[in-house]
């Protein structure tokens, strides 16, 4: 392990508040990367040189016997049975070497801590860089791949279902929070902070030692590749996973305030399937939200399954031609009796009392819009039309598209 100053610097720091003496640390090429008395960075210490060919302490009684030396204990600090840098403590010999072990101690047990810390982060971010590139697909060699998810614990060849879950109206709200930061680095701690506490939760969810992989993606949302039993019928791995994400948004609401949406895909066997997945369940996303509906499965969908990956502007031209031929109407008004009336499957009596409204009062306004639209709601093929028209309208006009 190669010591960084930073660290270094804060094991100095801790260290001396057990000693009330000068205490610098040396790394393995002798040089002093940090201290309590910062002038001394940078130099030459030979005797902690001296103690790195030797192997065992060193006591220097007089300054100048050594070059950038003073009187003190040097002691050689080890990690993983290797000797990496050398601790130092200034002052009187008599005073100060009866700390020496106590604090080369203390300074192998934080270094073991970075160490372990690191190991961590670098574990972490390789599990990421992995998990990622399988979601995009991106990789040559299936069996180089598959042999370094077995290095990071994880089998890509198990079938999995992919879930999107995004913490609705985050952004907004952290965003002013964080103004009262004035841009400094303590917001971005901050928010660093809030999205890992949320990705702790969500993995609480679930068995430590399961298949069940859990990412951060984008500010505001998570990938769950869930891992599922393929023996199991569609409506029994429905009801597992509705369980789940009912727990989990409704404790991310207990706990923060916050509401959520999740899409969910199909589930596939093949790696490279995944992907497909992922787009699958960022579609259903993309509905739940507009629905103002806590999760939808992407087979639940109708023509939102392809009316997603339409661009806007495709969208806004339909919409322009089907609800807005006349100009002047009150789209509003349109939208909300064609909401009703689509939902009941054309039923006059019903659509009437969603509407609150007299039957012969929703057939005079089904006809109105056949004169404002030219499409009647009433003929199957006018009503297909209109039905696309509002489909658009509501993915256009979304939660988040305000």
């Amino acid at each position: 392990m190669v010591i960084s100053s930073k660290v270094a610097q804060s094991i100095v720091e801790e260290t001396v508040k057990i000693i009330d003496r000068n205490i610098n640390f040396m790394d393995d090429q002798a040089n002093i990367i940090a201290s309590i008395d910062l002038n001394r960075i940078g130099y030459f210490h030979e005797g902690a040189w001296t103690v790195l060919k030797k192997k065992e302490a060193l006591i220097i009684h007089e300054e100048n016997e050594y070059e950038g030396a003073k009187a003190g204990v040097n002691l050689p600090v080890e990690l993983n049975n290797q000797i990496i840098g050398v601790i130092g403590v200034t002052g009187k010999p008599g005073e100060v070497v009866q700390f020496g072990e106590v604090i080369k101690r203390m300074t192998e047990i934080l270094l073991k801590e970075a160490y372990l810390e690191e190991q961590v982060e670098l574990e972490s971010r390789a599990k990421e860089s992995f998990i990622n590139q399988w979601l995009a697909g991106d990789w040559e060699n299936d069996k180089l791949f598959a042999a370094r998810g077995w290095i990071l614990k994880i089998n890509v060849h198990i079938p999995r279902i992919a879930v999107v879950l995004d913490v609705r109206d985050f952004n907004h709200i952290l965003y002013e929070k964080l103004k009262s930061y004035e841009a400094d680095v303590k917001g971005e701690l901050e928010f660093q902070r809030f999205r890992r506490e949320i990705l702790n939760l969500i993995r609480e969810h679930f068995p430590e030692q399961s298949q069940h992989v859990i990412i951060p993606s984008g500010s505001t949302k998570y990938t769950l590749l869930l891992s599922v039993d393929e023996k199991a019928t569609d409506k029994k791995m429905k009801e597992i996973i509705r369980y789940r994400l009912d727990m989990i948004q409704s404790t991310i609401q207990t706990a923060y305030g916050f509401k959520t949406a999740a899409g969910i895909g199909q589930a596939y066997h093949d790696p490279r399937e995944i992907s497909i997945s992922v787009q699958e369940a960022e579609r259903a996303l993309l509905h739940a939200k507009n629905r103002s509906q806590p999760l939808f499965f992407i087979d639940e969908l109708g023509i939102e399954t392809f009316a997603y990956e339409l661009s806007d502007e495709t969208r806004e031209a339909y919409i322009q031609k089907v609800l807005l031929t006349e100009t002047g109407n009150d789209l509003s008004q349109i939208v909300n009796i064609l909401e009703c009336y689509f939902e009941v499957n054309g039923s006059i009596t019903q659509a009437a009392d969603k509407l609150f409204i007299h039957k012969n009062t929703l057939q005079y306004r089904l006809k109105r819009i056949k004169e404002m639209t030219g499409y009647d709601p009433r003929v199957l093929t006018d009503a297909v039309n209109l039905y696309v028209a509002l489909i658009f309208y509501k993915i256009n006009k979304g939660p988040d598209r305000s």
